[in-house]
């Protein structure tokens, strides 16, 4: 009587245990898997592409295996990375799969990404037209201007609301925040953009071991320090005296956790138009040539 033969377990860097030599690529994989996610990637389909880059071209049934994922889903993420161009298939059978390289798979993502974007500023003018022809069905209109306000949770929101306020402002724009802060303004382009501005751009930042180079973008007698560092979770922005945006978590904590809060709220605004006047009239104006010296040589 012949002997039932198993096959073999198929063992991946993703079922690597804590003690083992591989287990230290499944966690940097695990960070590029959360990396491709921000590209709209889903779990399962950044596995898959990361699988096919490291072990090479596999037909359907060897990623099903391998990954142990559900025969039609396998199907269905392959399909999915095939349309999205991020990987190809070969002239074989059974038909395998192949990964194409990081950079070339991140570079069709953002092309893709700003298609997008493309076409949906296309229909800005489409949609508002049709909106326009529509008319308003109860007239009846308040007394007075309603105060109003928005909570904001995740950097893409508040980025946005950012570059709104900076391309509504008439006057000035009044800013409180940390080194930290002035960071992520940066890699948000909402520094460039102040650095743009024709309007009055006044910066006060709680001290720090340095302040970033790229901050010599805007001239000096706009920024200064605070003379305590008492304010590591202060940040808050006040453009003219209609609006203010006010981190509730600011960049001291991880950027999945940002949450601020907008207003046209007069009497909040002037309450912190100010603290800002208070905060500028106590605090240190910033000599660069003097401050990098020390902080960088």
């Amino acid at each position: 009587m012949a002997m039932k033969t198993t096959e073999p377990t198929l063992i991946t860097v993703f079922d690597s245990e804590p003690e083992s030599r591989l287990h230290e690529y499944k966690l940097e994989l695990e960070k590029i898997c959360g990396e491709l996610h921000k590209f709209g990637l889903t779990k399962n389909q950044a596995k898959v592409f990361i699988y096919l880059g490291k072990y090479g071209s596999k037909t359907s049934p060897e990623v099903c295996k391998a990954l142990k994922l559900p025969r039609t889903e396998t199907y269905n993420v392959l399909n999915d990375l095939l349309n999205l161009g991020i990987i190809s298939s070969e002239f074989h059978h059974p038909t395998k799969y192949s990964s194409l390289p990081m950079n070339k798979a991140i570079l069709i993502m953002i092309n893709v990404a700003q298609e997008n974007v493309n076409t949906l500023s296309k229909k800005e003018i489409e949609v508002t037209k049709l909106w326009n022809n529509v008319p308003m069905f109860d007239s009846k209109s308040s007394d007075g201007k309603l105060e109003k306000f928005q909570m904001l949770q995740g950097i893409p929101r508040i980025n946005n609301k950012m570059k709104e306020m900076i391309k509504d402002t008439k006057k000035e724009i009044k800013i409180i925040c940390t080194e930290k802060d002035l960071s992520r303004f940066y890699y948000s382009d909402f520094l460039d953009m102040l650095a743009k501005s024709h309007v009055d751009v006044k910066l006060v930042i709680s001290p720090s071991q340095k302040i970033p180079r790229f901050i010599q973008s805007i001239d000096s007698s706009k920024i200064r320090l605070m003379a305590e560092n008492n304010g590591d979770n202060q940040c808050f922005i006040v453009k003219d005296s209609d609006e203010v945006l006010i981190f509730l978590r600011n960049a001291n904590g991880p950027s999945k956790n940002a949450f601020a809060f907008w207003t046209d709220t007069s009497s909040l605004i002037n309450s912190l138009k100010k603290l800002f006047d208070y905060s500028w009239q106590y605090s240190l104006p910033l000599n660069f040539e003097r401050f990098l010296e020390h902080n960088y040589n």
